[in-house]
């Protein structure tokens, strides 16, 4: 969950701090509202407190009787656009989905009524942010036949409580109690009374999208207690890590939920089809930036004078994977738990049904599936490879991987980047090695690879035909990067058609020994220029079968392979993908797989001496090879 950054204005204010807020004055300090009420809440005590003397006022609580009870209100309840009563028994009522509150009452006719929506959450972070200004706030006339009802109104979808999911590993769906889902109900004043209603076993708990496996590991607590929360978790770290130095892609999401969840709630499909392709352009360009020395052109203002001033800030790159892998994560279950495509969902088959609200699986025929394909596209540059300013120069194409094995309860090291991401986020357009170099970052995802929603079985066509065979033509050269070994840079020889049964990172894993897709081919050979090897610290491996069968040794033509020079796992099934689409369009275009370095271990953060570093191995052998093309 993000909260909100936004300021209101014109109605009421919320102030939000993760420390002590003190306010000191030299006179009074003073609070009033010319309507309305001054609610001040705190989970713990309250303390007003004069110089000498002073008043403080514990954990009080009224009687029950005067929340639960009131002389003229004899029932409130909530309403969907259908005026169909909803109630905690309604278990597919969506946050996102109109809904109103109908207030009924007795001996109460023409009186005016106030009423406020109000939650209740068992998360220690969760802010039902704006949810005291005037959209949630209502009043008027109790009607001749003794009812008061507001108009339409829809619950942030980031009101919903992510941190109680939990994640069946044997299912390999995520759950959620229903005593965990948070709650809504009313407080109506009439005759300067309060009453809380419905009661609670009777309030309104909305469900939404449950996150899937891998977007649910990012809400891991950042002391690694093993916990999740919904602010002070690793997704929103990595978010707003270098926010004071680069605050585009905090920016990016921040205003991607802001719009979708708050200010264009009844947005269409063309609407959102446009602001993602926006948003995830944007995400991409602002990554590739932050991996680049730049300057910004900053306007400061004059707070005495008001004259404003440009200035030019010089921005050092910033070399990190992650605030890209977690921003396109959280921006997309934003993007799921918008009930215009909820609603589209609940019109298809069972199945269809099955997959979205249990297996969290996007059904391909959805309109969803559809914009999360042009998020994907966009905000990983699959569509933005563009070499027609290329002019006499070589052009090479790079794909790096996004970060894996992340989960801290099976062993993962959740603070992990991928130094692939890093180098093609940094080689963007590159001009400087002598060729122009365009990128792309796929994702660790079997299903996306072969193009099949079957997470165990599926082989077929995928990502890497989709987007890499429209350029093999096109191109001098393909060099498809991942993360390989501790001290370990290597161009790998072999590709084997067959696949290993590691677990990606939606913890599916694939019958071992099966091939990745349909093909001819057992194995396959790269072809990049030998000259990766004049620089020191980068090899070619000439593995296969995990035996190191030293140089020149090659297989035998239709021998099976167990595993390729770089194993059995995606790293190896891009390069043979990648080669086969080279055998079968352009036989002499150098392609192959450079295996990066793994920069850290168990538990430790990435260190920017040694991705500096292993980028500039990178950027010497590419010099190398280019000249060669």
């Amino acid at each position: 969950m993000r909260e909100t950054t936004k300021m209101y204005v014109g109605g009421s204010k919320t102030k939000i701090v993760r420390g002590e807020y003190t306010i000191k004055t030299d006179g009074n300090h003073s609070m009033w509202v010319t309507k309305g009420n001054i609610i001040v809440t705190a989970e713990k005590q309250i303390t007003q407190q004069g110089e000498k003397t002073g008043v403080s006022h514990g954990n009080y609580v009224p009687p029950e009787e005067i929340y639960t009870t009131h002389p003229k209100v004899e029932q409130v309840e909530f309403l969907d656009e259908n005026n169909k009563v909803l109630d905690q028994n309604t278990k597919d009522f969506f946050y996102g989905q109109k809904l109103k509150i109908r207030i009924v009452t007795s001996n109460a006719k023409g009186q005016s009524i106030y009423v406020n929506l109000q939650g209740k959450t068992k998360s220690t972070h969760q802010k039902f942010d704006i949810l005291n200004t005037k959209r949630f706030s209502w009043n008027g006339l109790v009607t001749h036949e003794e009812t008061f009802e507001t108009p339409l109104f829809v619950l942030n979808p980031n009101w919903y409580s992510d941190d109680f999911e939990e994640y069946d590993y044997t299912l390999h769906q995520t759950q959620i109690k229903e005593e965990d889902l948070n709650e809504f109900f009313a407080k109506v004043v009439l005759d300067a009374k309060n009453v809380f209603l419905p009661l609670a076993g009777n309030r309104l708990k909305p469900v939404t999208y449950k996150r899937n496996y891998e977007e649910l590991i990012g809400l891991f607590k950042t002391d690694n207690s093993g916990g999740k929360d919904l602010l002070t978790n690793y997704e929103n770290f990595y978010i707003d890590k270098y926010a004071d130095e680069n605050e585009d892609i905090k920016d990016i999401v921040d205003d991607f939920s802001e719009w979708l969840c708050e200010d264009h709630t009844d947005a269409s499909v063309e609407d959102i089809n446009a602001k993602v392709s926006e948003s995830a352009g944007k995400l991409w360009s602002y990554a590739v930036l932050q991996h680049q020395d730049h300057n910004m052109k900053l306007t400061t203002t004059n707070n005495k004078t008001g004259v404003k001033k440009d200035e030019i800030k010089e921005r050092k790159a910033i070399l990190d994977d992650r605030p890209l892998y977690w921003a396109r994560i959280a921006m997309q279950v934003i993007l799921k738990r918008q009930y215009v495509f909820i609603k589209d969902i609940k019109t298809l088959s069972q199945k269809d049904q099955d997959d979205f609200f249990k297996k969290s699986i996007i059904p391909k025929n959805s309109k969803l599936w559809k914009i999360i394909v042009l998020f994907e596209e966009k905000s990983r540059n699959y569509t933005g490879i563009d070499f027609s300013k290329a002019g006499n120069k070589k052009k090479i194409l790079i794909t790096g991987f996004d970060p894996f094995v992340l989960n801290p309860k099976k062993g993962g090291n959740i603070k992990q980047s991928n130094p692939s991401g890093v180098i093609a986020e940094t080689l963007a357009s590159d001009k400087k090695l002598g060729a122009y170099i365009q990128t792309m970052v796929v994702p660790v995802r079997y299903s996306d690879f072969d193009g099949s929603q079957d997470h165990s079985k599926g082989q077929g066509n995928g990502i890497i035909e989709k987007y890499i065979t429209p350029h093999i033509l096109n191109v001098d050269m393909i060099i498809t990067v991942s993360q390989y070994l501790p001290n370990e840079n290597v161009i790998d020889m072999f590709g084997t058609s067959r696949r290993g049964g590691f677990n990606d990172n939606m913890d599916f894993i694939r019958e071992p020994d099966t091939q990745a897709l349909k093909t001819p081919y057992e194995w396959l050979q790269t072809t990049l220029p030998k000259q990766f090897e004049k620089v020191k610290g980068i090899t070619f491996n000439w593995k296969y079968n995990d035996i190191d069968n030293g140089p020149n040794t090659f297989p035998n033509e239709n021998e099976v392979l167990s595993e390729g020079s770089g194993g059995n796992y995606l790293s190896n099934e891009i390069f043979y993908r990648v080669a086969k689409i080279r055998r079968e369009h352009k036989q002499l275009l150098k392609t192959g797989h450079f295996h990066v370095e793994m920069l850290q271990n168990s538990g430790e953060d990435l260190v920017e001496t040694k991705i500096v570093n292993l980028v500039n191995l990178v950027k010497k052998g590419l010099a190398e090879a280019i000249k060669n093309l």
